[in-house]
C-alpha cells in the first residue's frame, strides 16, 4: 500500500505570461499573476508601480507578504522603503497607503481581500480571487492570448 503521493512541480514561464494593467484602479500598475485559489483565498502575483506612484489606502482581510525584486516603495504611513532583496510581512487586518519611490516590480503572497478605501474609508475596489481572474481573462479574451487555469496546479 503506497502512502506517499508524489508531487509534482509546477512551472511557470514568466515570459509567457502577459502582464496585465490594474483597472479599475491604475492603468500605471501592472499584474503577472501566478496562482489564483480561491478554496483558500490566496493570489500569487508579481506587480509592477510606475515611479512616482500612490495608490489608495487599502485594508488587509489577511496576510500578505511581498519581496521586492526591483526598485524601491513604501507605505506612507511607515518609515521604512523597501528595495530589491528586501520582504514586507503584513498582517491582517492592516491598512496602508503604496507610494513607489522609482519604478518597482514586487512579487507577492496574498491570502483574502485587498478592500480599496477613499478618505472617508468607504469601499473604492473590493479585490479578491474573483476579481482577479476575471480580469486576467477578460484581459487574455481581449488580446487573443490563451488564457491559463489560474486556480489549477496541473497548468
Amino acid at each position: 500500500m503506497q502512502t506517499l503521493q508524489e508531487l509534482d512541480v509546477n512551472y511557470m514561464n514568466g515570459a509567457d505570461n502577459p502582464w496585465i494593467p490594474f483597472t479599475p484602479l491604475s492603468d500605471q500598475v501592472f499584474l503577472k499573476y501566478w496562482k489564483v485559489d480561491p478554496v483558500r483565498a490566496e493570489i500569487i502575483v508579481s506587480m509592477k508601480f510606475a515611479a512616482g506612484l500612490i495608490l489608495p489606502t487599502h485594508y488587509h482581510t489577511g496576510i500578505v507578504v511581498g519581496h521586492t525584486i526591483s526598485g524601491a516603495w513604501r507605505y506612507q504611513e511607515s518609515n521604512w522603503i523597501s528595495r530589491a532583496g528586501d520582504t514586507v510581512y503584513e498582517v491582517a487586518g492592516s491598512s496602508h497607503t503604496p507610494e513607489s519611490m522609482e519604478e518597482t516590480e514586487v512579487f507577492f503572497f496574498l491570502v483574502g481581500e485587498l478592500l480599496f478605501l477613499d478618505q472617508e474609508n468607504k469601499i473604492l475596489w473590493q479585490e479578491n480571487h474573483k476579481t482577479s481572474i476575471e480580469r486576467y481573462n477578460s484581459y487574455c479574451a481581449a488580446n487573443g492570448i490563451a488564457a491559463r487555469d489560474l486556480s489549477s496546479w496541473d497548468a
